[in-house]
């Protein structure tokens, strides 16, 4: 069986993935949680992460601001890596405003605020998600989202191209992520399959039971063209 490792966005935990795991039932999910210390750029987290991806067969997920994250990873071609799934994320700096948000002070506030997040990353969605969100802002160090932001906007486009089956799950709504980044994808993934859902920024949260499938139907295709697993 494949596992499917999932690498969270900016918020850097598990907890925003609740949504997403009742709809992955029978599928051996883990979450790697990003280090809260250290350099926060995706070359030092990915060296920091490569050693506990495990040697059994396995699906990468890299969401938002984890997915030029996970696309570094599969670069180094771990042993037990089959496949990568890029959820609305990235790889180059998804959005020219980032260049000046590095620098503007962080209203916590405003940013954790369900009208601001409606607007700018989730749409409709359910209650008790809009509210797991804004509380994962808050909880984030001030220093430590201003450091993923700054690697967010100093991002520069992978030199190499993955050589590796990739599903894109692309929200047709996203506000966060700029069309030309969401395109840049394909120049990065030679073997890419893109999924076009509608919906937000937070496509794993509003739209977790589309996802799941995406995710199983791309699972069950590497599960078949794969080399014969253990």
């Amino acid at each position: 069986m494949i596992r499917l490792l999932l690498l969270p966005g900016l918020n850097g935990s598990d907890r925003l993935f609740a949504p997403l795991l009742p709809w992955l039932d029978g599928i051996q999910v883990t979450c790697l949680e990003l280090p809260r210390r250290g350099a926060q750029d995706h070359d030092s987290l990915a060296e920091a992460l490569s050693g506990q991806l495990g040697d059994t067969p396995f699906v990468l997920l890299g969401e938002s601001f984890s997915g030029p994250l996970a696309h570094r990873l599969a670069l180094q071609a771990p042993s037990g890596l089959r496949g990568l799934i890029l959820a609305a994320s990235f790889l180059q700096c998804p959005s020219p405003l980032l260049a000046l948000a590095k620098h503007l002070p962080l209203p916590r506030s405003l940013l954790g605020h369900p009208a601001t997040l409606r607007l700018l990353c989730t749409g409709k969605i359910e209650p008790q998600h809009l509210q797991a969100i804004s509380e994962e802002i808050q909880r984030l160090p001030s220093e430590l989202l201003r450091a993923r932001l700054r690697s967010l906007a100093n991002l520069r486009e992978p030199e190499r191209t993955l050589q590796l089956p990739t599903l894109h799950l692309w929200p047709q709504a996203d506000r966060l992520v700029s069309q030309a980044a969401a395109k840049g994808i394909a120049r990065h993934c030679s073997d890419l399959r893109q999924e076009r859902i509608d919906g937000p920024h937070f496509l794993l949260q509003s739209r977790p039971q589309a996802c799941a499938q995406a995710i199983r139907r791309f699972m069950a295709e590497l599960a078949v063209t794969s080399p014969a697993l253990p």
